[in-house]
């Protein structure tokens, strides 16, 4: 960078109540593009700064009155001037002084007589360092605003996807005791559970979308409309062929086909259909099984290994029937749990982890389960980061 485009427009304000070293400092200065205002003393270089800003203070020390580092000391506990530079140019060469007025908040101290050459680049030096923290704070302003929209915009997300699953929260009700479980990696959640009330039939989805954050936030709500759509318009009640139609309709929304190019975001997920008459569960899922406890013995129903959207190798969903009696416990997940990292040995929970205290705490109320759950998670989890999100519904009949 230029002398000139350093100096320009710069503004330097010199305190001396030498006149003639005034005349000689701000002539040569000058020369240089620099503005210039002068003080003979500390007040009036008080004054200057009330109503004037600069972008360096060369400041004398041996002056009537107030000397240069009452005056530095005043400057740097004023917050609205404080980050102006201070340079010291004084005859004052003792070590004590010079180590005085670096401790009072000077960048640089200069001793007369000085030479022309010297000063002037030191100034730039000052004026150069000035300009780029302008620029750093100007971009970080910049960013902190940007954050800021971004946040707003996805707290608005956030409303947005807890009104759009509103109607599952309060179907709830419908179902004998339960827990949810609801971590999200980031604010905004690319697991989702939906539950819906038919007249005999209560039907429930577990789903774990592609990615989290907004991405997965996303296909949660595409996966909500997707539902309430199989469902609640088209009359489909059994779980598998429920995943079938997802898995359709998800790969029309996405123009999803063999090939590169297309997005290859899918869900996974279980479904479940629980007749309150008969008392049969039906259950279908895509990558995540269902864990059931029975009589204190607990075992997994395996879920088809693809996934609910486009797959090389696509098969059909199978279907799972189970007689449910009083007592039985469900619990159907997203793979964030079992994917989590921790440990002694930084490893994932894994499934077995996961089974082995669900069985251990079947005989708690389901309120207990999800907090001595959590409380496990937290301390597997340790010190390290959420992988990714985590959803885990239990429910005892």
């Amino acid at each position: 960078m230029g002398k000139m485009e350093v100096f320009s427009q710069s503004s330097v304000l010199i305190v001396d109540d030498n006149v003639k070293n005034l005349q000689v400092l701000g002539g040569f200065l000058r020369k240089e593009g620099i503005l210039i205002e002068f003080a003979l003393d500390g007040a009036s270089a008080l004054s200057w700064l009330d109503k004037k800003k600069f972008d360096l203070i060369l400041l004398d020390v041996m002056m009537p009155g107030m000397d240069g580092f009452e005056v530095c000391k005043r400057i740097k506990n004023n917050p609205a001037i404080s980050e102006i530079p201070i340079i010291f140019i004084t005859a004052k060469t003792d070590s004590e002084s010079v180590v005085k007025g670096f401790e009072t908040g000077a960048v640089d101290y200069i001793t007369k007589p000085f030479i022309h050459s010297e000063l002037l680049v030191r100034v730039r030096t000052q004026l150069s360092i000035k300009r780029s923290n302008e620029q750093v704070a100007l971009y970080l302003n910049q960013i902190e605003e940007r954050n800021k929209d971004i946040s707003d915009s996805i707290e608005y997300a956030k409303s947005i996807q807890n009104a759009v699953s509103s109607s599952s929260v309060k179907n709830l009700e419908y179902l004998p005791e339960q827990f949810i479980l609801d971590l999200p990696k980031d604010i905004l959640s690319g697991d989702f559970y939906w539950i819906c009330k038919t007249e005999k039939k209560i039907i429930i989805a577990v789903m774990d979308c592609t990615g989290h954050g907004v991405p997965g936030a996303l296909m949660s709500i595409l996966g909500n409309t997707l539902l309430n759509e199989t469902v609640l318009s088209d009359h489909i009640f059994r779980p598998d062929k429920i995943l079938e139609s997802l898995r359709s309709k998800i790969i029309r929304a996405l123009g999803q086909r063999k090939g590169d190019g297309f997005i290859k975001d899918g869900i996974e997920g279980s479904v479940i259909c629980f007749d309150t008459e008969s008392n049969k569960l039906q259950y279908s899922g895509a990558f995540n099984p269902m864990i059931l406890i029975h009589n204190g013995l607990i075992r997994d129903i395996k879920a088809n290994r693809f996934p609910i959207g486009y797959y090389e190798v696509n098969g059909s969903f199978s279907l799972h029937e189970i007689n449910i009696e009083k007592g039985d416990l469900i619990f159907l997940f997203s793979d964030g749990i079992v994917d989590q990292f921790g440990g002694p040995k930084n490893r994932r929970f894994m499934l077995k982890n996961l089974k082995d205290i669900l069985t251990l705490n079947s005989n708690q109320t389901m309120v207990a389960q999800k907090e001595l759950l959590i409380k496990e998670l937290s301390e597997w989890k340790g010190s390290l980061d959420q992988t990714d999100d985590i959803l885990v519904l239990g429910i005892r009949f």
